[in-house]
Formats: C-alpha cells, sequence, structure tokens
C-alpha cells in the first residue's frame, strides 16, 4: 500500500494489487475504473468472510474451543487497508489496525481484555462535511504543526481500549503518508504483547493523546490527575501559524466581505457585531448573494481571547470563513448571520489571495 501514490498510481496499478490479495480483497459491484477496493486480514474472531474457510478454525467454532487460542498466547487482531479509483487513478487510501491486549493468560468472569486500534484515511478536506458527519476532524490549531493531517482520539475510548484516528489530506507528501501508516505488525506476534498505543503506531509518540494519568493494560488503575490540570486550557498557536492554503482547502465558505460603519444600537442590541457587504464568493457557492448586507460575528470565546488582526475594521475589505452548517446542527440561509471560528479573518491582500488558490486546487470532485 506504501507503493500508492495518490493521483498518480493508475488503474492497472490497482489491479496488480487486486489480484496480490485476491480472496482477501472485496469490491461491491463491478470494479471498473471507479471502484471502492478493500482488504482484510483478521485471526479467528475478525475472519474475512470473503476469504477462504479455515477447517481447523471451523472445528474449533463448532466445539467452542475458540478459547485455547488465547490460553496458548495467541491474541486477536485485525488489519485492512482500502483505496478508491477515480477516473482511473487512486484518489483516496486507507487502513487500520486493531490488537487485543490480554490481561493474563487465563482469563476469569468479568475480565475483558484491552484493545488498542488505529486508522488513517484520506480526505479533501480535514473538516467534518455533511456528506461524511461522523468523521470528526478535531481542531484546526493542528494545522500550526502538521498542515497535512490531524491525529485524534474518540472522546468515549477511556476504559479497556485506547484508539486513535489521523486523517490526512491526498496531498500529503508520501514519505508523511508511509510514517502515519507504519504500523507495528510485531504486536501481532511477539511474546510480551504492545500495551500501549505508541507501540502500534510509533509515529503517534509526538501526539501525546494518552498520558499517565489514564489507565492502560499496565496500569490499570493510573494515579490521580492533579487538580489544576482539569482546569487549565491548553494556549492555541497563532493564527499566523497556520497556512492560509490548509484553511482554504479545508473550509466550505471562502468569501470576501466589505466590513460598514454599524450604529450605537447595533452594538446595544448585538454587542460585536460586525455589518458586511458580501463582494463575492470565492469558492462554493454560499447563501449569501453578492451586494448582500449581513450581521457578523467575530468569534467569541470567554476562555480564549481573540487574536489581534481577527477584528474587522469598518472601511476594510477582509476575507472571512464562515461556520458552514457541516455538522447539520444549524441550516444556513441568506439571512443567517455569519459566524466565525478563531482563525475565520484575513485582510483581503493579492498574496492572501494566492495563497487561498494554492488550497482551492487541493480539492477535488470526489466525496468526501
Amino acid at each position: 500500500m506504501h507503493q500508492i501514490r495518490l493521483y498518480q498510481s493508475t488503474w492497472a496499478d490497482a489491479q496488480r494489487l487486486m489480484h496480490r490479495w485476491g480472496a482477501w480483497g472485496h469490491y461491491d459491484g463491478s470494479c471498473t475504473q471507479v471502484c471502492h477496493y478493500a482488504i482484510s486480514i483478521g485471526t479467528i474472531r475478525y475472519q474475512n468472510p470473503n476469504a477462504p474457510r479455515r477447517a481447523w478454525v471451523d472445528w474449533f467454532s463448532a466445539h467452542d474451543r475458540l478459547n485455547l487460542y488465547q490460553w496458548l498466547g495467541g491474541r486477536d487482531v485485525v488489519f485492512y487497508a482500502s483505496f478508491t479509483v477515480h477516473d482511473g487513478t487512486i484518489w483516496r487510501t486507507g487502513s487500520g489496525i486493531g490488537v487485543e491486549v490480554p490481561t493474563r493468560r487465563m482469563r476469569s468472569d468479568n475480565d475483558w481484555p484491552w484493545t488498542l486500534s488505529i486508522s488513517a484515511e484520506s480526505r479533501q478536506r480535514l473538516h467534518r462535511t455533511i456528506e461524511d458527519p461522523f468523521s470528526y476532524m478535531y481542531s484546526e490549531d493542528e494545522l500550526a504543526q502538521h498542515p497535512y493531517y490531524k491525529a485524534g482520539r474518540p472522546g468515549g475510548c477511556m476504559v479497556a481500549c485506547q484508539m486513535e484516528i489521523v486523517y490526512y489530506s491526498p496531498h500529503t507528501p508520501p514519505a508523511d503518508i508511509e510514517r502515519l501508516t507504519s504500523y507495528n505488525f510485531s504486536c501481532f506476534t511477539q511474546f510480551t504483547a504492545c500495551a500501549h498505543i505508541d507501540d502500534l503506531l510509533p509515529a503517534s509518540r509526538e501526539w501525546h493523546l494518552y498520558d499517565e494519568y489514564q489507565s492502560s493494560p499496565t496500569v490499570p488503575i493510573p494515579p490521580p490527575r492533579p487538580e489544576p490540570s482539569y482546569t487549565k486550557m491548553p494556549i492555541p498557536p497563532p493564527c499566523s501559524n497556520i497556512p492560509v492554503w490548509a484553511h482554504a482547502r479545508d473550509v466550505r465558505y471562502a468569501l470576501a466581505v466589505e466590513v460598514l460603519p454599524t450604529t450605537a444600537d447595533d452594538q446595544k442590541f448585538d454587542p460585536g457585531m460586525a455589518k458586511v457587504r458580501i463582494v463575492t464568493s470565492l469558492k462554493e457557492p454560499s447563501p449569501w448573494l453578492p451586494g448582500a448586507i449581513v450581521r457578523g460575528h467575530p468569534y467569541g470565546n470567554g476562555d480564549i481571547p481573540p487574536e489581534k488582526g481577527q477584528g474587522m475594521v469598518p472601511g476594510k475589505r477582509f476575507i472571512v470563513f464562515p461556520v458552514g452548517n457541516d455538522e447539520k446542527h444549524d441550516i444556513l440561509t441568506k439571512d443567517s448571520p455569519i459566524k466565525l471560528d478563531r482563525c475565520g479573518v484575513l485582510e483581503d491582500t493579492p498574496e492572501i489571495r494566492r495563497e487561498l488558490e494554492k488550497g482551492f486546487a487541493q480539492n477535488d470532485t470526489l466525496r468526501p
């Protein structure tokens, strides 16, 4: 899979991979030059239903002896990889790995094993979209450190599991994609089981998504977390550290606006509000048409003060990135106010416009 080059690997390259994996791969319908192909490999409990059956596995299942595998030191594992062919070339890839971490050789009542799992998927926009509402893409602040990918963990995986999810742009340099998907397959077979998510993907060590105050297979009862750590908010990076092209790639709407003066009554009933005239839409068609006058609400969070340069000064032109309806909780219309994220305002300059075009060029026609 590391041989795949997104937007470059051809239908012939895809066919070679399909031929190599044979029954371990699967696709729905007739796989032509538009096709989603998935490979799945797992142990007894996670057998690929499309792969050839093994007689000894059927015997173990029929005689209720699957636990013998665990008594002999075996552990359940699963691996999958996928790619999507579009217009004759490979446009998307994905992969994932999961491994069971036994807490003891002989399992007793209420003694459940731990699981470690990681998945990595390519997306043209590193932002939740209407077409892909269940992929939570985490904070844009991550783009200050690595603009081509985001990494995070689901909030529900707190007990008996550790899980990480990586989303990366199809334009991520191949060396970075390889690093983000270089799983440690020795966790499948080594005598001492891998016990932490960092063991499964060495690249994840730099993310610090799990710390010493959270339980793990080797530390089932961690030390209590210091009280200040519950309330201390991390300081976000300056907006200037996030590349403009990364914003442009990920946003749904990008508008050029002219800021108009507001009256005392405007500010009395809607403090902090800015009144803007829409000049043009630079990306997808937006609900706000050119010439429309709309209320704009700069980012507001009591814990994180507005950053210098994010204010909208009357008489000047700005580029704004309105919060879209990607999360389906706020259907936008022409009468909706413009709401902005923390880094949602840029000066409208030729240099900014050039950076925007670089980001727009990284979007394609395949959703998500």
